[in-house]
C-alpha cells in the first residue's frame, strides 16, 4: 500500500509527469513552414466533443480537440490552397467531432468548399485507414496532440501513407522563470498528464504486439 501511494504521488508531480511525456512530445518537432513542402491536405484527427448547443462553439471541444482544430485552421490560412480533412465520430453525441470541427473552421474563416469531413472513424487506426487512400501521391500535414503523434504516424505508415507531422497541444512545458516550491507538490492535472503518457505507451506497445503476431 505504501509503495502504491508513493507511486501515485510521484505520478501526480510535474517533474515525473513531464519526464513521461517529453519523449513522446519531442519525437516530432513543430511544423516549420520553411522546412516542409507545401501541403495539398491538412488532416486534423478527432477528439472528444460534448455537442451541447447551449454552450459556446469552442466550449464543446475537449482541450485536445480545441488545440487540434485551432492549429488546423492556422495552417489552412497559412496554406490557402490546401484541403482541410476533418475526422472523428460522435461517440454518442448529437454531432461528430468532424462536424463540430467543420463548424469551428468555418466560424474562423475557412471556406466550406475546402473542408472534407469524415465522421465515420472511431479511433486513430480507422482514421488512418480511411484517410490514407485520400492522400495518396499528395503532400499532407497531420495535426494531432504531440503526445499522440508517434502512435498516429505509425498507424498512418501501416495504412500506406506518410504525412508530415504537425504536432500541437504540448503538455510537458517548463517555464524558464523560477517556479515556486509549491509547484512541485502533487496535483490532479499532473496525474492527468501521467495518464495521458501511459495511455500512449500502452497504445504503442499494443501496436508492436499486433505486428509481432
Amino acid at each position: 500500500m505504501l509503495l502504491s501511494l508513493t507511486a501515485l504521488l510521484l505520478l501526480a508531480t510535474r517533474p515525473v509527469a513531464n519526464a513521461l511525456l517529453r519523449p513522446l512530445e519531442s519525437r516530432y518537432p513543430p511544423h516549420q513552414q520553411a522546412s516542409a513542402p507545401v501541403p495539398d491536405d491538412i488532416i486534423v484527427l478527432g477528439a472528444a466533443v460534448v455537442a451541447d448547443p447551449g454552450l459556446p462553439l469552442l466550449s464543446r471541444l475537449s482541450q485536445a480537440g480545441l488545440a487540434r482544430i485551432t492549429e488546423g485552421v492556422r495552417l489552412a490560412h497559412l496554406y490557402p490552397e490546401a484541403r482541410l480533412i476533418l475526422t472523428g465520430y460522435s461517440g454518442g453525441e448529437a454531432m461528430s467531432s468532424a462536424e463540430l470541427y467543420g463548424e469551428v473552421a468555418q466560424a474562423l474563416g475557412v471556406a466550406p468548399e475546402r473542408l472534407l469531413q469524415l465522421p465515420q472513424p472511431k479511433d486513430t487506426a480507422e482514421e488512418a485507414s480511411l484517410v490514407s487512400p485520400l492522400i495518396d501521391q499528395r503532400q499532407a500535414l497531420l495535426v494531432t496532440s504531440a503526445s499522440h503523434m508517434p502512435r498516429a504516424m505509425a498507424l498512418f505508415a501501416a495504412a500506406g501513407s506518410r504525412p508530415h507531422a504537425a504536432p500541437v497541444g504540448h503538455l510537458a512545458k517548463e517555464s524558464r522563470a523560477g517556479l515556486p516550491s509549491y509547484s512541485y507538490l502533487p496535483r490532479a492535472r499532473y496525474l492527468w498528464r501521467s495518464e495521458t503518457a501511459w495511455h500512449e505507451y500502452l497504445g504503442s506497445a499494443w501496436l508492436r504486439l499486433q505486428h509481432y503476431f
